[in-house]
C-alpha cells in the first residue's frame, strides 16, 4: 500500500547526482555511466529507484535490480512517470517501482542489487529509526511586526540520521466567513528547511499570512547516504564518504528517510 505522503516524499528528497558522478575516475566521460537513487521510505511498501545516464541525453538506462529485504527479494520491474520520482525534467532518466511484502521498516537494514550498461552494482543501508518530535501542539500567533513567525521545535534523534528535515501536511486556511480552504503545501514556506540533528530544540521560521492557519508539522530522519552526498563539496574529496552504493559504472545513492509523528500547529 502506499500513501501519498510517500508518493510525493521520494520526489521532494530525489537528487540530481552529477556530484557523485565526477569522482575522477575514467568511467566519468563513460556515456553508458548510471547513476542510481534509492530511498526508501519507512512505513511504505513499495520502492522507488531514479536512473540517469548523467553523460548523455539520447536514451534512458537499461538497468535490473533487486531490494533485498528481511527474508525477502522484491524487483524495480515496474516502470512510473518520471514525476513519481523527481520533480525535475530529465530526458535520459527511468523511474522504477518495486511492489514490497511488507512495509519498509524503521532501524531495518536493506540490500540492493543489480545491473547496469557496464556492470553490477550493491547496495546496503540501514532505514534510520523513528525521529521523536517532542512538540505535540503549537498555539502561535502572527507577529505585529515582522515578516516570519518563529516556529520552535522539541526533538530527539539517534546516531543514525544524517539530516534532520522539516516537512508540512494538511494546510487549512479560515476565510473571513469562517469557512476552511486547504492549501497546497507549496503555499507555506518554512525556512530554513532543515534542523540541527545533533540538537535537541531548534527554530524553523515561517512566512507570514494575513490569515488563520492550522497544519500538521512532522520532522524527516534521513540517513547518512543521502546526507553525504548532499553536502558533498568537491569530487577530489578524499576518502570519499559513503552513499551507500558501489559498483562498475555507477553512481549515486542507496538510503531510508523515516518522518516523526505529526505534531498540530495553530497560528492567529
Amino acid at each position: 500500500m502506499r500513501t501519498e505522503a510517500g508518493f510525493g516524499l521520494v520526489a521532494v528528497l530525489a537528487l540530481t547526482v552529477s556530484s557523485a558522478c565526477d569522482y575522477g575516475q575514467p568511467l566519468e566521460v563513460n556515456p553508458d555511466l548510471v547513476s542510481i537513487e534509492v530511498l526508501l521510505v519507512a512505513g511504505e511498501s513499495e520502492a522507488r529507484m531514479l536512473a540517469i545516464h548523467p553523460h548523455r541525453a539520447d536514451a534512458v538506462p537499461d538497468v535490473s535490480a533487486h531490494l533485498v529485504g528481511p527474508g525477502w527479494e522484491a524487483a524495480f520491474s515496474e516502470t512510473l512517470e518520471l514525476r513519481a520520482c523527481t520533480g525535475a525534467r530529465v530526458d535520459s532518466a527511468r523511474c522504477l517501482r518495486a511492489a514490497l511484502p511488507e512495509p519498509v521498516r524503521a532501524g531495518g537494514d536493506y540490500g540492493l542489487r543489480g545491473t547496469a550498461p557496464l556492470g553490477s552494482f550493491t547496495g546496503e543501508t540501514r532505514v534510520p529509526d523513528t525521529p521523536l518530535l517532542l512538540t505535540d501542539a503549537l498555539r502561535l500567533y502572527w507577529p505585529e511586526e515582522g515578516e516570519r513567525q518563529p516556529v520552535p521545535l522539541r526533538y530527539r534523534v539517534g546516531s543514525d540520521v544524517g539530516a534532520l528535515l522539516v516537512d508540512v501536511r494538511d494546510i487549512f486556511e479560515t476565510r473571513e466567513d469562517g469557512t476552511e480552504v486547504e492549501l497546497p503545501t507549496a503555499d507555506l514556506r518554512l525556512v530554513p528547511r532543515a534542523v540541527d540533528p545533533a540538537a535537541t530544540a531548534d527554530t524553523v521560521q515561517m512566512l507570514v499570512r494575513e490569515r488563520p492557519l492550522r497544519f500538521s508539522l512532522i520532522l524527516l530522519g534521513v540517513g547518512w547516504g543521502w546526507t553525504n552526498l548532499k553536502h558533498l563539496e568537491s569530487p577530489a574529496l578524499r576518502p570519499w564518504p559513503s552513499f551507500g552504493l558501489e559498483g562498475e559504472g555507477v553512481c549515486g545513492y542507496f538510503d531510508g528517510v523515516t518522518p516523526s509523528r505529526r505534531a498540530r500547529v495553530f497560528v492567529r
